[in-house]
């Protein structure tokens, strides 16, 4: 495994164009926060609501506020799911000093109904004949926007703004992140999507694989679904995040591949560092040595970033 992969990038000659009247479109429409009360019986200190918002194409986003009952300043942490998969309302963060936004990204968990005609072949496969239409176009506004509601109107006075996601969620993140450039600290763990054309050499699951079964029906969509994929690569994203970045990286993953993230990671333009485990996405006992991965970026995240950060390019 090559941990100094650093594919070219390859960006549609109107990607920066496209992001930019995306993001226009997006900031035309009302988001519309609705905010609900929920009663718990969990930590009597700490508040949950249930949220909800509008974002691109008018779909209504729903998701989760936990913060604190006290007045003092926290930090915020916006996250979202992996993929085929929805939020868990992370109470244990709340409990170590963090305010919590979780949204669930259209398609999925409570925003199923967002997506009212997903593609046979998979969620990813929905609108893929245009970058204009595709599903990744309206769930990377969707975190865009959980980003800027959470950040504007959640926690105005947030000490610092974290964003955290895995798989799925660290695509997502990245990505978003990159077009807004709105976090202290971004931590993410195995992001997907990253190096469209490399993804189709390495992944044996999840999304990769529905494109995979996709294209083996339909090999003569292969080179309009590249393109369009383009607009969605975190690796044609990744040279502008800024901010310390913390990526987790799984040595053997059928779903994300360890040459995907690391090829994402060489191409962070700010401060950066890589922590390896040796598995992701799988059954084996392995797995809970990511609680380490856990523990190190909420400490960030609650603390702040070590002066040095970023110094240390190992892993």
């Amino acid at each position: 495994m090559r941990r100094d992969l650093k594919p070219e990038i390859i960006r549609p000659r109107d990607f920066a164009p496209f992001w930019k009247n995306t993001l226009f479109e997006l900031g035309q429409s009302n988001p519309d926060l609705r905010r609900e009360s929920v009663p718990h019986d969990q930590d009597q200190e700490l508040k949950l609501e249930k949220i909800s918002f509008q974002s691109l194409w008018g779909s209504r986003i729903l998701g989760y506020f936990l913060y604190s009952n006290e007045q003092e300043s926290r930090p915020l942490v916006v996250h979202s799911h992996g993929y085929l998969s929805q939020c868990e309302i992370q109470w244990a963060w709340a409990r170590l000093g963090v305010d919590v936004m979780g949204v669930d990204i259209r398609g999925f968990g409570h925003s199923l109904d967002a997506v009212p005609n997903p593609s046979p072949y998979g969620w990813i496969l929905t609108g893929w004949r245009s970058p204009e239409s595709h599903i990744l176009r309206g769930a990377i506004c969707d975190l865009v926007r959980a980003i800027e509601q959470g950040r504007d109107v959640l926690a105005p006075n947030a000490r610092r703004l974290v964003l955290h996601g895995a798989s799925f969620a660290g695509g997502l993140a990245l990505m978003a992140e990159a077009l807004i450039q709105a976090s202290d600290f971004l931590c993410i763990g195995v992001p997907t999507f990253g190096w469209a054309e490399g993804r189709q050499f390495f992944v044996k699951s999840g999304s990769g694989k529905e494109v995979s079964e996709f294209l083996r029906d339909r090999p003569e969509a292969a080179e309009d679904l590249m393109l369009v994929l383009r607009y969605f690569d975190p690796l044609n994203f990744a040279p502008s995040i800024v901010c310390p970045t913390l990526v987790g990286v799984g040595l053997s993953d059928d779903v994300v591949p360890a040459e995907t993230v690391y090829a994402l990671i060489n191409h962070i333009a700010g401060r950066k560092e890589a922590r390896e485990f040796p598995v992701s996405h799988s059954n084996e006992p392995e797995e809970a040595l990511w609680q380490h991965f856990e523990q190190e970026w909420l400490n960030y995240a609650a603390n702040g970033m070590p002066e040095r950060f970023g110094e240390n390019q190992s892993a």
